[in-house]
């Protein structure tokens, strides 16, 4: 008999398990800032208006004045009330799968450079001192606002990376969760490859052979070359 292909069924399952892993990883990241960068070369303020979009316009700041006292100016220009604050963690993406608790937790841990409280209108300035080169986030800390896009950077004394995609995982309670969530998964992918796999090849081998089925067995070809003998002759009936 022949060697049997596993089937497309196995690979397709696989791939989607790949795939739903590697959702599960960019989903504890964010995309790039890539527009509203504002170039301070070393100022001493900051302005940045809150939008009805639940986003910052600028959403980026590259060679803020280091080592200085910066002062803030936050507008909001929305009719919900948002915060504004600066994670004091250097060279970090928060992860944006956090709840808002969690993110609450997360600035206990470290503390914010500013955090400027919710108001409803009107520009609300705040100061603090500047640390030395480095790029920071900041957010939004309303319930929600967070999830939805309300975060930038801030860069100190340098520009931002091009790229800011990455993250880092959750360092709180919520990240045993997302590993034992990861883990089940896998392994369940892996169960049902390992399943397809064996169950083709356990029926490979019980098919019943031709002659069991009343077919005669095919021959085998002959040799090149050889020659094939006559069939012998019926013996006589008596």
């Amino acid at each position: 008999m022949g060697r049997r292909r596993i089937g497309r069924g196995p690979m397709a399952v696989a791939v989607a398990g790949l795939l739903l892993l590697g959702a599960l990883a960019v989903a504890a990241g964010h995309g790039p800032v890539s527009s509203n960068v504002v170039e301070a070369a070393g100022s001493t303020t900051v302005d940045v208006t809150s939008t009805s979009q639940f986003s910052f316009t600028p959403n980026a700041f590259n060679d803020v004045g280091t080592n200085t006292t910066v002062t803030v100016s936050f507008t909001n220009g929305d009719t919900a009330a948002h915060t504004f604050s600066i994670s004091s963690r250097e060279g970090v993406v928060i992860n944006n799968n956090l709840t808002s608790s969690q993110l609450t937790t997360y600035f206990a841990t470290y503390p914010p450079f500013v955090s400027i409280p919710a108001n409803s209108s009107g520009t609300f300035p705040g100061t603090f001192t500047a640390p030395g080169p480095g790029w920071y986030e900041f957010v939004c800390l309303e319930t929600g606002h967070f999830q939805k896009g309300m975060y930038g950077f801030i860069a100190f004394g340098i520009a931002l990376p091009s790229n800011l995609s990455v993250t880092v995982p959750y360092d709180g309670a919520g990240a045993a969760v997302f590993i034992i969530v990861g883990t089940i998964v896998s392994l369940t992918v892996v169960a049902i490859v390992l399943g397809f796999v064996v169950g083709r090849r356990r029926g490979a081998s019980e098919e019943m052979p031709p002659e069991r089925l009343g077919y005669p067995e095919p021959e085998p070809a002959p040799a090149p070359g050889a020659q094939r003998l006559p069939d012998s002759p019926a013996p006589p009936k008596p």
